[in-house]
């Protein structure tokens, strides 16, 4: 399960990575297109992240978008 807790601390290279992978699943998936809300793509993007984060942290839509801004 995860660990929820106030601030789940800095994101692990394997969460880092996974993030990255989700987000070229979801942005190639052409059954979707571009034809998605900005909250509907991060959500899709969390969904795949948490089906694979092994990590216990718990990370929300939001969390993922600013560690993929920075």
């Amino acid at each position: 399960g995860f660990i929820v807790k106030g601030r789940s601390g800095n994101y692990t290279t394997a969460e880092d990575v996974l993030i990255c992978t989700a987000w070229k699943k979801i942005s190639q998936d052409a059954s979707v297109g571009s034809d998605q809300t900005v909250n509907t793509y991060w959500q899709r993007i969390k969904e795949y992240f948490d089906e694979r984060n092994t990590s216990g942290h718990f990370r929300s839509s939001d969390s993922l978008r600013q560690c993929w801004s920075t």
